[in-house]
């Protein structure tokens, strides 16, 4: 599903009236009756009681429109208007003088004396219709309206914004100003944008109800930032040929493991498993092979030479970079020779590498190594370690996470997958994937590391680069939703994700039949 930001959504909407010719009021009738009958589709609103915050600008007018229809529909309904009626233009105005001919109560707030009257309007009223602010916000809300969002967040009335969030930023999702209305439903026009799904965003929105105002669709080229759905990832899981066989699938590596984190490499290789690859070996330090080797079944080992003046170290660089995709960094450490093969590794290998844990502290300190690499990266993130790559604060990555990670995929030619709420999945061509799977039970040790298998294997399977990461973050979502729904979300642990993948994998299919089923072949880019 295709997310705009605000500049794109206004581009559409001057399309429309400009080129089209669309009148604006139309458009304004179309958003406000959308919104109305949402809300009447979900709660009786006869005879209960509305209350609608209206600002300066067209989200006002929306919400002018709002209250007309729910008037309309026999509710009870009181508007608020920020600032004199004088400062409404256009469209706006128009609507405003409609509810003003119809006699609906009508309160200009001009200041913080008439705070009092509006705590209690909103303690007493059943619901809340929010058109403050729209998708224009670019600045942080202060004054008056940051006082009736937070009075608004305080009572228990049905919350309902109109278009996003009054306070929220349409093209990251942060909270402007800090915080931001606490909507139970929006209900959003023609696209949704990137605020409403992103984190923090969503969980500010409630449900997201997108209306359809006659808006021209974008049917042209692929979407540059979109949210991953099980259609999406269903038409892009790699298709597997009767005639296959275990070196058709790929040989997945994975370089980990050491003395107290060899649970990291053996997860990694398990989920490399379970998601198809043909077969799995794991590279690790000698010290901890006695110990591996009681823990695997289906991936084979290998002992991890790090002299890196040894005969050994060029024959070990040449079968890695052999094998169909590699995954370095879980459980690794950080010495002197993980630094060495990680380099040779990024020197030499033309198969993808997906770069987790100790070795992203690796190119933390040197992020420059990654324009050395002639092959697809994979960057696998969480905030604190993107934090650590950028330099920036923990709290600047989460206010903006999509352009965060569409800045670094860009500059270091890598792809990112920035973990985390509502994880982001950016390509150095600046296309992104919001995921909406998972939940907080995954923030949990070796989940990351199950992650990194899950992507490897679908590398190792020929699916490009960008493909894999989709693929393997909505399906180690999924595999975790799937478990908090048995388990709950404070037993879940890292292997119960493995365990899932089957039934997630099932859950992408139709009328009962396993996915995938005799699909054609149709990956893309």
């Amino acid at each position: 599903m295709r997310l705009v930001n605000a500049a794109e959504m206004r581009s559409l909407d001057q399309y429309a009236i400009n080129t089209l010719g669309i009148p604006g009021v139309v458009l304004m009738e179309l958003a406000g009756s959308a919104t109305a009958r949402a809300i009447s589709e979900r709660w009786e609103v006869k005879g209960s009681s509305v209350v609608v915050v209206c600002g300066k600008g067209n989200n006002g007018g929306d919400g002018y429109v709002v209250a007309r229809h729910l008037h309309n529909y026999g509710a009870i309904v009181n508007i608020i208007a920020l600032g004199n009626e004088n400062d409404s233009r256009g469209e706006s105005k128009t609507n405003l003088d409609i509810v003003k001919a119809m006699n609906i109560p009508f309160l200009e707030l001009n200041g913080t004396s008439d705070i009092m009257y509006v705590e209690e309007l909103f303690s007493d009223t059943d619901f809340i219709v929010d058109a403050i602010f729209g998708i224009g916000l670019d600045r942080p809300v202060t004054g008056l309206p940051r006082e009736l969002i937070s009075i608004m967040n305080s009572v228990s009335a049905v919350k309902i914004s109109v278009d996003i969030p009054s306070g929220l930023s349409a093209d990251t999702g942060e909270p402007l100003g800090g915080d931001a209305v606490q909507s139970d439903l929006t209900v959003t026009f023609g696209y949704p944008k990137i605020g409403h799904y992103t984190s923090p965003g969503f969980e500010y929105c409630g449900e997201i109800v997108i209306a359809d105002i006659s808006l021209p669709r974008v049917n042209h080229g692929d979407s540059t930032v979109f949210l991953l759905s099980d259609q999406w990832v269903a038409h892009h899981i790699p298709y597997r040929k009767r005639s296959g066989h275990k070196g058709t699938f790929g040989h997945s590596a994975v370089i980990g493991g050491s003395i107290g984190k060899v649970g990291a490499a053996v997860m990694a290789g398990e989920s490399a498993v379970a998601m198809g690859s043909g077969l799995v070996t794991i590279i690790a330090r000698e010290n901890i092979m006695s110990v591996l080797m009681t823990r695997l079944t289906e991936e084979m080992c290998r002992t991890l030479e790090t002299d890196t003046d040894s005969p050994q170290w060029e024959e070990q660089i040449n079968w890695l970079i052999e094998r169909s995709a590699l995954a370095i960094g879980p459980g690794l450490g950080k010495d002197e020779s993980a630094r060495k093969l990680l380099i040779s590794i990024l020197e030499s290998s033309e198969h993808p590498v997906i770069i987790d844990a100790d070795a992203l502290s690796i190119v933390a300190d040197d992020p420059e190594i990654l324009l050395k690499a002639k092959c697809d990266v994979i960057l696998t993130p969480h905030p604190g370690e993107m934090a650590v790559l950028t330099k920036l604060s923990v709290k600047e990555i989460q206010a903006s996470r999509h352009i965060i990670a569409r800045d670094f995929a860009k500059k270091y030619n890598v792809h990112v997958i920035l973990k985390g709420a509502r994880t982001v999945i950016a390509s150095p061509r600046g296309r992104i994937a919001v995921n909406s799977t998972g939940n907080p039970g995954m923030a949990t040790g070796g989940s990351g590391d199950v992650l990194t298998g899950f992507v490897t294997a679908l590398c190792a399977q020929g699916c490009s680069a960008f493909d894999a990461m989709c693929i393997g973050v909505f399906l180690h979502g999924r595999s975790g939703d799937l478990v908090a729904q048995e388990k709950g979300e404070i037993a879940l642990k890292a292997t119960d994700i493995i365990h899932s993948l089957s039934a997630a994998l099932y859950s992408l299919g139709s009328q009962g039949t396993e996915f995938p089923a005799n699909l054609p072949d149709i990956r893309r880019s």
